[in-house]
């Protein structure tokens, strides 16, 4: 099933990769930084020079992915322990003061944190499940988003995008609705936020945006489709144009939009 609200990529959009050493001297955080996409797109931002901010639940995987930044490019790496699971607001106001204290901004905040939760019937899913993964795919990026406004409007080309899916057919249980309002939420705080401009009046101050990469080939699909053979959906890598290209801000004007790496009919 298609969503009615997505934008296609365009060719440009799909292709686009990060030209070499064009986040020199921006800082881009990415939660969920140790999945399959958010590993990929750390990898790129830091090869193009970014400062990566490195946001996940597991210090191991963190350090992990840490080791493979470092000296991909000019920049040293930063880590954060977040449980989104459980964080709360006195969590993400630390993370905020830290990023201040340390940066003084941040010019790219990336959401790919995602909690699969148990595929079944509504009736079935168990109160504690539907919490946490409400808490990792909605509630973090919402409170994690508002406590870093302050900091991407430090950015002169400020952009917070959101990972979208759409998946509002049976059986998709907490996951589903959890994507469901994250794409409301993106599309509010883009509401509220299109009238603020850049310097020169032209374009919004911070774009925010989403984008959905569609099937890929990463540890949350396997779950999801057990017996889909390995070349059945792509790497992640292959998906990530449209993403960079938001990140980038490769169009001043746009925000407020769900992007789809597949064409929408």
């Amino acid at each position: 099933m298609q969503n009615p609200n997505y934008q296609s990529a365009t060719d440009a959009q799909i292709g686009y990769t990060l030209p070499a050493n064009s986040l020199n001297d921006r800082v881009v955080m990415i939660s969920g930084a140790t999945g399959g996409l958010g590993t990929c797109l750390s990898k790129a931002c830091a090869a193009a020079g970014a400062t990566v901010v490195l946001a996940g639940r597991k210090l191991k995987k963190l350090e992990k992915l840490y080791d493979v930044l470092d000296g991909m490019g000019p920049a040293q790496p930063a880590m954060v322990v977040l449980e989104q699971d459980k964080a709360g607001p006195a969590e993400y106001g630390e993370i905020a003061d830290m990023l201040q204290q340390e940066f003084g901004r941040i010019d790219a905040l990336v959401h790919a944190s995602a909690d699969l939760g148990t595929p079944t019937h509504q009736i079935s899913i168990d109160q504690s499940e539907w919490v946490r993964v409400m808490n990792v795919n909605l509630t973090s990026a919402r409170l994690l988003s508002l406590y870093c406004l302050p900091l991407l409007f430090r950015s002169s080309l400020g952009s917070l995008t959101f990972t979208l899916d759409y998946k509002p057919t049976a059986y998709w249980g907490a996951y589903g609705v959890s994507k469901q309002a994250l794409q409301g939420l993106m599309h509010m705080l883009a509401d509220e936020y299109d009238t603020r401009m850049d310097e020169q009046g032209r374009y919004p101050q911070l774009a925010i945006n989403g984008f959905d990469p569609g099937p890929m080939r990463t540890q949350l699909r396997r779950n999801a489709f057990p017996g889909e053979l390995e070349g059945e959906s792509a790497p992640p890598d292959q998906r990530m144009g449209p993403l960079l290209s938001l990140l980038m801000r490769t169009d001043r004007s746009t925000t407020g939009t769900a992007l789809a790496y597949e064409k929408q009919s």
